[in-house]
């Protein structure tokens, strides 16, 4: 092949086809740049694929030996992925070299740094790695105006904001968040709460500050944003992480009684453990359905009934909490009181998550469209490579089923109903992993929480606490707790997937 420095190159998103130049010696990192900039496509969320004979098949990875690939003028490509809108364009060509933290960090070419631990504060720092890395938050967290506040609570919102923008803007490995911490545990005093004896600061748990936190800031994030699209909401908490419900309650010894129906609002879902459960799915699945015991008219007695949960509507980012922890009591013991345990059973947890069998008829009938869209398309594709296999190499007939994959997943909901505030119509139910909280120790009052965090396809960051460190989805998927000693999952955050 040509012996050159770059190579004119065709991509084809959207239905419209990019020129780019590139140069194999910069490697794929660099042709994501390119492509962000013409189509606004994040880098994270490009999936790039080879569309010319001698290119290896499916989705490019970052590992690919970009300068050993047949490279021409001309080779093509496809590209999936959904613009956040394109950048601006920068005045002057800008080097590296020459931009500020928080632009390296956005490109890759600079690790976003850790948090200092000030008094076991690893639950915290956990949390917020995770939560700094959904731009409507912090988009919403400008809007916090504290010239006249009055609450310590509205002071701590408008201090997260600060400390998000110090840590975009550090040239350090580490920012130390003096000043949230103070205002965090004026604000939530059970944080501040002392060891035995004085002993410094207990250790706290993250899914009681998670809750805290979003509780607390849903009373001050209530100024709409462009990049947030509230719906009915108030608040850019419920827009964000808001899951309305509905709940079916009916009596299993009468039934002539009728089913009881009402709803409910969450921030997050919960996954409960036992020893049947092994997976993700099957913990969701049991936390949504019940049993209690309550008074039957038809019976004229207190009755058993079943209740079982269902999503109703969806929001862009879901977060689940593995039910780890739970409280023994020990009447045998000399204080008569009991003893935090945790649950360390392994629990796989997937990459991307399909919520249709959580969902009620009425978002399943949403979802409908893109999800029987997705399969014909599956289907089309694999009648077309088992016809034409030989044709599909030439790279014509590949191009043409990006274009009809395109075509499919560009469509809207014929009712104009969508899955929730923000939501494409796109969406088919799918949701993809991009944070976890996990938790090492025997129990909630000790050990140590580590956040770890999606920088883009097989690429994640792993904060313990002031150090970060690299890591890949295999590290990820050894989080359902190999071992009792290891870092087990606690928290999974979860956002939209549009194929």
């Amino acid at each position: 092949y040509l012996k050159m420095s770059a190579f004119a190159v065709k991509v084809l998103w959207n239905r419209q086809t990019y020129d780019v130049k590139v140069d194999p010696a910069s490697g794929l990192p660099k042709m994501r740049e390119s492509l962000y900039q013409l189509t606004g496509v994040p880098v994270d969320r490009q999936k790039i694929m080879p569309k010319t004979k001698g290119f290896p098949k499916g989705m490019l990875k970052d590992s690919v030996d970009f300068s050993a690939l047949p490279w021409d003028n001309g080779v093509k490509f496809a590209m999936m992925g959904s613009s956040t809108g394109i950048p601006d364009a920068p005045k002057d060509v800008q080097f590296v070299e020459d931009m500020n933290a928080k632009q390296q960090q956005a490109l890759g070419k600079k690790k976003p740094p850790g948090l200092a631990n000030l008094g076991n504060t690893c639950y915290m720092n956990s949390t917020l790695q995770c939560l700094r890395a959904i731009p409507e938050l912090k988009k919403s967290l400008e809007t916090v105006d504290t010239s006249s506040a009055t609450s310590t609570g509205r002071r701590m919102t408008a201090e997260l904001n600060n400390l998000f923008n110090q840590m975009d803007a550090a040239t350090d490995t580490q920012v130390t968040p003096y000043a949230y911490v103070t205002l965090m545990r004026q604000t939530f005093p059970q944080f501040a709460q002392m060891g035995p004896k004085g002993a410094g600061f207990s250790q706290q748990d993250a899914d009681e500050f998670f809750n805290s936190l979003v509780n607390e800031m849903a009373g001050h994030l209530t100024n709409k944003v462009e990049d947030v699209e509230f719906g009915n909401n108030t608040n850019a908490i419920d827009a964000l992480f808001g899951i309305d419900t509905t709940i079916d309650m009916k009596c299993l010894e009468s039934e002539e009684e009728p089913v009881v129906h009402s709803t409910e609002r969450l921030r997050r879902l919960q996954c409960k453990i036992d020893e049947d459960v092994n997976t993700l799915e099957e913990g969701i699945k049991l936390a949504l359905t019940g049993s209690l015991e309550k008074n039957s008219s038809k019976l004229g007695r207190n009755a058993q009934w079943q209740t079982t949960q269902r999503l109703h509507r969806v929001p862009l980012y879901l977060v689940v909490q593995f039910n780890r922890f739970f409280w023994k009591l020990t009447p045998n013991s000399r204080d008569h009181t009991g003893v935090n345990c945790k649950i360390k059973k392994p629990v796989k947890f997937p990459l991307e998550l399909d919520i249709h069998e959580f969902c009620d008829d009425d978002l399943k009938e949403v979802l409908k469209p893109a999800r029987d869209k997705h399969t014909a398309m599956l289907v089309a594709r694999a009648e077309k490579m088992s016809k034409g296999i030989k044709k599909d190499e030439e790279g014509d007939e590949d191009m043409e089923d990006a274009k009809e994959l395109e075509a499919a997943l560009n469509l809207s909901a014929t009712n104009g109903r969508t899955a929730g505030p923000g939501v494409s119509p796109n969406f088919r139910g799918i949701y993809e992993l991009f944070g976890v909280v996990t938790h090492k120790g025997r129990d909630s009052n000790s050990g140590h929480y580590m956040g770890w965090v999606k920088q883009g396809p097989d690429s994640w960051l792993c904060f313990d606490d002031e150090h970060p460190a690299e890591c890949r989805d295999e590290d990820i998927k050894k989080l359902a707790g190999e071992t009792a000693d290891w870092h087990i999952n606690y928290m999974a955050y979860y956002r939209v997937k549009i194929d």
